[in-house]
């Protein structure tokens, strides 16, 4: 796992974010942090304790996992998630790979066996429903290899057939309504309609939003 600071100021908040698969900061460099330090994981290829020792100093954390991070985060932290004030989940579920509450089997294994970077690049696309959006994406993409991407892909898959369903330690369940990664319905079918925020939103969806204040505070 790598630990990244997308936001390191001394403020006396901090967002722990849990990325999706093939992340890297470049990405989200761009996104205002607002009034909070932002410690981003990534690279899940080897699951280990969270350091959260760096997380200390601070008087108050909130945790925002997002896609196959959600995952993560309810395995790694189900432990110490009264350390967070708001634990948000968004665009990922408890099971991640599943054929009615997560990305189906069939279309996780096509990409894991059919990996190119021409499948890499429509994937990417796939995670937008705005060009612009899309574009500034291609403009900041993850500085990760193909063989890097595909090792981590391949590691996921291994670790939830190993671990399984992870815990429900979150706050606040976004679903994503125009997610082509994660299904709307199996995420709504994960998450159940009484217990998730529906939004208007695409698979990577921290360009739609304002910033990460918008995650923690709920203000949509």
């Amino acid at each position: 796992m790598r630990y990244s600071w997308l936001n390191q100021n001394g403020l006396s908040t901090c967002v722990l974010f849990m990325t999706g698969w093939g992340m890297d900061p470049l990405p989200f460099s761009s996104i205002p942090s607002g009034r909070f330090d932002i410690l981003m994981l990534s690279d899940y290829q080897h699951l280990e304790p969270v350091n959260m020792q760096l997380l200390a100093q601070y008087e108050q954390c909130h945790l925002v996992a997002w896609s196959m991070g959600v995952w993560v985060a309810g395995h790694l932290l189900h432990e110490v998630r009264d350390r967070f004030t708001t634990r948000t989940a968004i665009g990922g579920t408890l099971d991640p790979i599943h054929a009615t509450t997560g990305i189906p089997p069939e279309a996780y294994d096509s990409i894991l066996q059919n990996f190119t970077r021409n499948l890499l690049n429509d994937f990417h696309l796939s995670m937008f429903t705005d060009e612009q959006e899309a574009q500034r994406f291609f403009n900041n993409r993850p500085d990760r290899t193909p063989d890097d991407l595909l090792a981590e892909l391949d590691a996921f898959k291994k670790h939830y057939l190993n671990y399984g369903t992870s815990a429900d330690i979150f706050t606040q369940k976004i679903v994503t309504s125009r997610d082509r990664v994660f299904p709307f319905k199996n995420q709504l079918r994960a998450w159940g309609k009484k217990e998730s925020t529906i939004l208007k939103l695409p698979h990577f969806p921290f360009y739609t939003l304002p910033g990460w204040e918008a995650l923690v505070d709920g203000a949509f």
